[in-house]
This record gives C-alpha cells, structure tokens and sequence, in this order.
C-alpha cells in the first residue's frame, strides 16, 4: 500500500486538491440567489444544503440542488478511477477513487470560497457510494425512502444512512481479510476513507443529533410535498 503512495504521491495529491475545490461550488447558495434573488442561509435552517433548499423553496428547487451535490461526488470519482488511473493498475484507481470521494465531501462540508461553510455532505457522499459501490448502495435506497416517509426528517435518514455506511465497510473488510484488523493494504484504505467520509457527515449533523435528542428537530415536509400540499417559507 505503502508503495503505491510513494510512486504516484503528486497524483494522489492533485487529485486530493482538485476534487476539494471542485466541490466548494455550492449550488444551494448559488441557485437562491440566481433563481429566488436570496440566500438560503438567510432562510429556514441556514443551512446551505438540498434539504434546507427543499424546506424553502419546495420540491423543485430541492430536487435539483440535490442531484447537483451529488454529482459533486459522482464526477470526481468517475474521471479518477474510470478515466485516469486506470492505466495505472485498478489498486491504483481505487484508493484514488475514494481519495476523490473523501475530498469531494470535504469540500462541500468545509468551502474555502465560502468560508468553510458548506452543506452537511450527504448528497455528496451519496454521489462517492453510489459511483464506488453501486450495488450496495441500491440496496440502501428503499430503507432510507421508508426512513424518510415515516420520520419526514432528512437527519435522521442521513445519520441512519451514516451508520450504516461506516460498519458495513469495516464488516465486510474483516471478514473478507479474515478479521485481520490490522492488515494494512488498499482495501483498508476505501474503508478508512469511506469512514472518514461518513463520519464527517454525522459530524455535519451535530446540531441535528442535539435537536432530535431535544424532540425539536423540524420535518422536511416531504409528506406534504408529496399530497401537493408543500408550505414554501419563501415566494
């Protein structure tokens, strides 16, 4: 493992870099103020992210902020691990991949240009998932979906989510490696960024965390939006 970082460690570092600045760009902030000619920090949570977009402006505008984030993790991952570094070796472009992937949520959590605040990260991270592991993560859309209906609080799904990212990774390491916690090599790597990625995500939610322990966390509204029955804070 060790080795492959030594060989390609400006190529790790750029790619480090320029997913970070990459996803600095944040279309919450910039869509309220292209389209609504407000800010959304100004509005509802705050915060600049898909949900507070939806809880304000409705559906649309949260729909489309929201797939924009997660191309934010999406783009990065593909032009990395299936365009560059797969000349390299696919150990190569993996730990490049998920190298991507854990800049790219950092960028959206923490944006220089904004001066390090960002969204919560979750769509970003969902974007990494999604294009890294697929096949899993189709298999956490229906549980979120139900989550979501039932709770109507996008915190709740996106630390459920966050959870269940994190020990699914470890899990399925150890027993593949045999429960060789301790085995150091690229696959040990995805899954401490993958943790480092979730992780900053639950980290995101803090206050959300305090607010459900509190029982003041508010709804998405996503019920309402869903009969056409969608309050919007801002006209």
């Amino acid at each position: 493992m060790f080795d492959i970082f030594v060989r390609y460690w400006w190529q790790f570092l750029l790619v480090a870099v320029a997913s970070y600045f990459f996803a600095n760009v944040n279309y919450a902030v910039l869509f309220s103020k292209i389209f609504k000619k407000g800010d959304i920090r100004e509005y509802g949570s705050g915060n600049a992210g898909a949900a507070n977009m939806f809880r304000v402006y409705g559906l649309r505008m949260g729909g489309v902020t929201f797939v924009c984030d997660v191309l934010k993790g999406v783009i990065p991952c593909v032009l990395v691990k299936f365009l560059i570094f797969r000349r390299l070796g696919w150990d190569v472009a993996t730990a490049a991949g998920y190298l991507a992937g854990l800049f790219a949520v950092i960028g959206h959590i923490f944006p220089v240009f904004y001066k390090f605040r960002g969204g919560k990260g979750v769509a970003t991270a969902i974007g990494v998932s999604f294009t890294l592991q697929p096949i899993f993560s189709l298999c956490l859309v229906l549980p979120c979906v139900i989550l979501l209906l039932l709770s109507d609080r996008t915190s709740i799904v996106s630390l459920f989510l966050s959870v269940v990212e994190i020990a699914w990774c470890w899990v399925f390491y150890a027993v593949h490696y045999e429960w060789k916690i301790m085995y150091i090599n690229v696959d040990a790597f995805c899954c401490l960024c993958n943790t480092l990625m979730f992780a900053l995500v639950i980290f995101a939610h803090r206050n959300n965390i305090l607010r459900l322990c509190r029982g003041t966390e508010n709804r998405t509204g996503i019920r309402k939006a869903l009969r056409g029955k969608s309050d919007k804070i801002v006209k």
